[in-house]
């Protein structure tokens, strides 16, 4: 195991018995001739065996110092190769002429024979800067004196971007194999597999106890072109193979710069003892230049040599020198003498590479440019941290352009080929060309971060291509956003590779598809919760459009957020909770009240704040306006009631005499007094001219907290904590009467705007409804989940907002306690209630330091929408001149509507029976309506006429001539009219069960009729039989439309689907799916192109007819839409739907227009929190 170090032990221990002995030996010949025999002899011989010590000790000494400085193995040379290697590292093949470094080859080969006391001492990181000449030491140094020892080499690898693949070469050749793929396959198992194959290969070259080195060149490259990962494992493996192998060496090369990279590394043990490379000193400097010439017989003239040296004080010295000599010897050949002017002419020792560079450049410019030659030679420089370093290109990977450019440079010996694992490449022959020749240089350093851009996309490449392009290695989110952006720019410049395109390319597509099932994860939950968190609805689906991907059900899901949207304005400008608030009786104000100690006037329109009142000195509990919207009234915990100006927001006075703080504050409809409800359970009531208080009220048993008076003036009506509502007499000061029915306080009082009606609220959760003459309690109202703290009436009393501590306000109707909207959006306790004089919007203010403004309208994203059904809309459709619409309802009403701006016309009906059918004559002003009760109303502004079906109908449809209407309804039976006679003309009989529509052909020969016995028919009017039962439905089919042409029909079904039919034949042409339930209307488009239908999953979508895809979602209502129909351009869309509304969407909604509108309805973004629950990424 230590044969070569116990050699020299031996030797040593020997010389020291020599030096012995001849001291004895001296001693002996030195004495007198007396003694014994033996003392005789041993002085005879004394002097020819000194002589023989002394050869003895001499040739010890020679083989020690032979044994510890091992002698260049003998080569020969031809005198016909080049003698310098040029920018080449020197190989094993041209030790005979690697000079200079005896010194370190000494110190590397003493240092592989010692036995030191870690494994990882048995790793040699050999360090010096570029051109310092590390290869050349390691392969034509060291590596031919440790071959000559009979040490096992491996090889030589460097790590380039697969470094386990590098090995894997390296392993199979050891081990006499061929099959590299499956050598790297081991190695990926385990970092424990290096050793094994380590030993195999030894093994394999007959002598497992010899020491055996690895070779790693450029080490550094495991920083620059390998991932995290990777060079981790690499590390480890060695690390290993090492400890579990006392025989095993490693050599590898660094750069110095970076050496403090892999002292950051986990495995940082195997680089604490480098070995250093420092400069050349100028006698190895001369030996360099010298030595190899003499080899060919070349020669320098005198003091040329001198001058080389002198010259070569750059920091790339031995590169360019190298470079140098190499075209001196090309210049003059073996044998023959270099003179000073060759060496000048060729540029010097710092000239000479720049020279060369400078004429390829000229020769190619004339074809190609300089720009574009640079172009080309940025492809092989990389930059890592600050450095630049050479890079590898596959020469298939470029085009025939920029190989012209390439085979011009390596002509001149500035770039080499060579390959890997049989894949040819070329790089520079050495970073000084990219550091000296100076075009190249100012290139790099001005597109040194594309060039760093480019490095990191090829890192993570490689790592995806190392893990067998598993999905986990492909980009997402902000990094793929980045790498595209990256790749972008490379393309500009020709620098993007194919193995990086191909890296975002997959990337982009994974993550689309990823976006898409995060976007579609968001749409299905904002669907799912829109009614509850509008709000949140829109920002997540505003997100899911706009980070995500745009996909059908984010659309659909920003649709419905917005139509469950109420909020249009938040009201900012308060620093603590608001209190309370009031519309001012024109409209145009909102006046707030804050425990920050002020009052506030905002514009009700834009929400911008126009006065803050500062005056009181404690919070302001509650505002009222005066009757002329001039002046506004607040009252405060500082005991005082203060009067402003709510043109200019100054002081007008302060009425005083409460001994307690004061929560509510109302104003006289006469405008001539103002009433304070107390804490000390006194209500005051104040003359405004005079200050002085009129009127004390007393009867409650507790803090009195609402205060309003009738719409008359006469009464008053207080709130309080003792769990009762009291109406004053105020002739008497006494109380009227005493609400009682609540089971905690009292905070919330309003009275109807007719008088007749009060309404409380409690905290108990509940409203109560009081006759404000008797007493007596109408309605009981619950719907919230805590507290309810404020009450307020429609200017048509009848609706009522309420507030509660549950964060929302919500809307009953004020009869039935039927709810009829949730207004979520508050952040925390909602406090203050009020609607706006027209009755179309409410604000409310909250704990959370804001007032908000919504539309009590439910709208979306439709163009027009028409509200005052206070049932189901079941059927919606245009006046032939397409400027209004009629509807019909269950509420018993048909009305007429204008179709521009939503406003009601007239109520042509009002029955009491439902109406389930409304169709207007296409030539004039006559509507059909079909009800309940089995009528067929004819009507016009002129006149009316009834016809009796006989049973419930479902269905009316007018024919094309306006002289016949058709019926169908629960008898099944589809009869035709004669509307001038009033008389039944045919009965047509088929069906099995309930017709559910019917529709006339644009001919008016056939009529299509559906059923809820799963079939469409088609009848011929003139013959007046069936032609064609249409099967193929799974359930009820609710409607059918004919395509322009008459050639096809689509009917919609309760199977969730559109079948489209060939009329001639009866054959089913094609199925639209996509709906999440029952749909119940259908309309072909008047160009035939597209087919609109809606469904019970509230959405409204348009159709390419030929296709049959999916082309939008145009439109979402709140509930259940009943019928579609299309204007007669085909641009918009009218439909009908259970939430009682009739609505026109466009019939090609813009996306762009719709997101930003959304972004109009929000006032705030998602949370860190919202968005990490959602899968969205936390910084945008």
């Amino acid at each position: 195991m230590k044969r070569r170090q116990q050699l020299q032990l031996l030797f040593q221990v020997l010389l020291i018995v020599v030096a012995t002995l001849m001291g004895i030996l001296t001693n002996l010949a030195t004495n007198s001739d007396d003694g014994p025999y033996i003392i005789r002899f041993l002085r005879q011989i004394a002097l020819p065996g000194i002589g023989v010590l002394i050869v003895a000790m001499i040739v010890g000494q020679v083989t020690v110092y032979r044994l510890e400085r091992p002698a260049r193995p003998r080569q020969q040379w031809d005198r016909r190769r080049p003698p310098y290697p040029g920018l080449d590292a020197f190989t094993e093949t041209e030790a005979a002429v690697f000079f200079g470094r005896d010194v370190q080859i000494a110190e590397l080969v003493r240092r592989v024979h010692q036995t030191p006391q870690r494994p990882a001492d048995r790793f040699i990181a050999v360090v010096g800067a570029s051109g310092s000449g590390k290869s050349s030491l390691v392969r034509a140094g060291v590596l031919p004196r440790l071959r000559h020892r009979r040490w096992n080499v491996l090889g030589v690898m460097t790590p380039g971007p697969d470094p386990l693949g590098a090995l894997a070469r390296i392993l199979t050749e050891a081990n006499g194999n061929a099959n590299t793929a499956a050598t790297l396959r081991h190695l990926r198992r385990s970092p424990a597999t290096l050793g094994k194959l380590v030993r195999q290969a030894k093994l394999r070259q007959g002598n497992r106890f010899r020491r055996t080195l690895l070779v790693i060149d450029q080490l550094e490259e495991l920083l620059t072109l390998t991932g995290e990962r990777e060079r981790a494992f690499v590390l480890e493996a060695l690390t290993i193979a090492l400890e579990h192998d006392s025989r095993l060496w490693v050599l590898g090369t660094v750069r110095v710069e970076f050496l403090r990279g892999f002292l950051e590394t986990r495995q940082a043990a195997l680089f604490q003892n480098p070995l250093a490379i420092g400069a050349l000193g100028r006698s190895q400097m001369i030996q360099v230049i010298e030595r190899p010439a003499a080899l060919v017989d070349m020669r320098f003239s005198p003091g040329l040599v001198d001058v080389i040296v002198d010259d070569a004080g750059t920091s790339d010295a031995l590169p360019l020198m190298a470079y140098l000599l190499q075209e001196l010897y090309f210049a003059v050949g073996p044998g023959q003498t270099v003179a000073e002017e060759r060496y000048r002419v060729l540029g010097g020792v710092a000239g000479a590479l720049s020279r060369q560079a400078d004429q390829v450049l000229t020769e190619l410019r004339s074809s190609d440019g300089a720009d574009v030659v640079l172009t080309v030679l940025l492809k092989f420089v990389s930059i890592d941290g600050q450095e630049s370093i050479r890079r590898k290109v596959v020469i298939d990977d470029l085009t025939d352009d920029e190989r012209l450019v390439v085979d011009a440079f390596v002509d001149a010996r500035l770039l080499v080929t060579a390959a890997d694992d049989g894949t040819p490449y070329v790089q520079v022959a050495h970073e000084a060309l990219f550091r000296q020749w100076a075009p190249l240089r100012q290139e790099v350093e001005a597109y040194a971060e594309g060039l760093r851009q480019r490095a990191e996309l090829e890192r993570w490449a490689t790592d995806w291509e190392r893990s067998q392009r598993s999905d986990d290695y492909l980009l997402t989110g902000d990094r793929l956003a980045l790498a595209q952006q990256w790749l972008t720019a490379l393309e500009v410049r020709g620098q993007a590779s194919e193995q990086v395109r191909l890296f975002v390319d997959r990337s982009r597509r994974r993550d689309l598809a990823f976006l898409r099932r995060v976007s579609e994860g968001i749409g299905k939950h904002v669907l799912a919760n829109a009614e509850r968190y509008p709000e949140l609805s829109i920002l997540l689906s505003l997100a899911a459009l706009g980070e995500c991907a745009d996909t059908p059900v984010a659309q659909r899901a920003l649709m419905a957020a917005m139509a469950f949207s109420h909020l249009r304005v938040v009201l900012r400008g308060h620093t603590d909770t608001v209190r309370n608030l009031a519309w001012s009786p024109d409209g145009r104000f909102i006046a707030t009240a804050s425990r920050d100690g002020t009052a506030g006037i905002f514009d009700a329109d834009s929400g911008r704040l126009l006065y803050l009142l500062r005056g009181h000195e404690s919070m302001v509990e509650m505002v009222a306006w005066s009757p002329d919207s001039r002046a506004v009234a607040t009252a405060s915990r500082d005991h005082t009631v203060r009067v402003w100006d709510a043109t200019d927001g100054t002081e007008r006075g302060t009425l005083i005499g409460a001994t307690d703080v004061v929560r509510g504050v109302a104003w006289r409809p006469n405008g001539r007094h103002i009433a304070g409800a107390c804490r000390d359970q006194v209500v005051r009531v104040w003359d405004i001219s005079s200050g002085e208080i009129v009127h004390t009220l007393r009867g409650h048993q507790n803090n009195v907290l609402g205060i309003g008076w009738s719409p008359d003036g006469e009464r008053l009506a207080t709130a309080s904590h003792d769990q009762s509502a009291i109406v004053w007499d105020l002739s008497t000061d006494q109380p009227a009467l005493t609400l009682s029915g609540h089971n905690d306080f009292v905070e919330g009082l309003a009275w109807s705007h007719d008088g007749q009606r009060i309404a409380t609220s409690s905290g108990d959760h509940t409203i109560r409804v009081w006759d404000a003459r008797t007493g007596q309690q109408q309605t009981l109202i619950r719907g919230h989940s805590d507290q309810v703290w404020n009450v307020a009436w429609s200017p048509d009393d009848t609706r009522i907002l309420s507030v509660s501590t549950d964060r929302t306000a919500r809307i009953f109707d004020s009869v039935d306690a039927r709810p009829i909207a949730v207004l979520s959006g508050h952040e925390d306790t909602v406090w203050g209630a009020t609607w706006s004089p027209n009755g179309t919007r409410v604000a409310t203010s909250s704990e959370d330091t804001t007032a908000r403004i919504w539309d009590v309208r439910p709208r979306g994203v439709e163009e027009v929408q028409f509200t005052g059904h206070n049932q189901r809309v079941t059927a919606a459709l245009w006046s032939p001149d397409e400027r209004r619409i009629a509807t019909a309802s269950d509420d018993g009403t048909a009305r007429i509507w204008d179709a521009r701006t939503g406003y009601e016309s007239h109520a042509v009906i009002n029955d009491t029976a439902r109406l389930w059918a409304v169709a207007w004559s296409p030539t004039d002003d006559r509507i059909a309506i079909g009800s309940s009760d089995g009528t067929i109303h004819i009507v016009s502004e002129s006149q009316s006429a009834d016809l009796q079906h006989g049973a419930p109908v479902e269905t009316v449809a007018w024919a094309p001539d306006s002289a016949r209407v058709t019926s169908g309804g629960h008898d099944a039976v589809l009869r035709i009219w004669s509307v001038d006679s009033s008389q039944q003309l045919a009965a047509l009989s088929g069906h099995q069960d309930w017709i559910l529509g019917c529709s006339w052909s644009p001919s008016g020969r056939l009529i299509a009729s559906t059923s809820d016995d799963r079939t469409c028919r088609i009848w011929d009017i003139g013959a007046g039989e069936q032609v064609t039962i249409l099967r193929g439905h799974d359930n009820w089919v609710d409607k059918a439309s004919w395509s322009p042409d008459e050639r096809y029909v689509a009917t919609c079904s309760a199977d969730w689907t559109v079948r489209v039919w060939e009329i001639a034949t009866g054959r089913q042409l094609g199925v639209l799916r996509g709906h999440e339930s029952r749909i119940r209307a259908v309309a072909w488009s008047p160009d035939g192109a597209r087919i609109a239908t809606g469904s019970d999953d509230r959405t409204v979508r348009v159709w390419n007819a030929d296709t049959r895809e999916e082309m939008a979602i145009v439109g979402v209502h709140q509930d259940k839409v009943t019928s579609a129909a299309w204007s007669r351009d085909g641009r918009q869309l009218l439909t009908a739907s259970v939430d009682g509304t009739a609505r026109i969407w466009s019939g090609e909604p813009d996306i762009d227009r719709l997101q930003a509108a959304a972004r109009n309805r929000v006032f705030r973004t998602l949370t860190v929190e919202e968005r990490s629950a959602h899968m969205l990424p936390t910084e945008t």
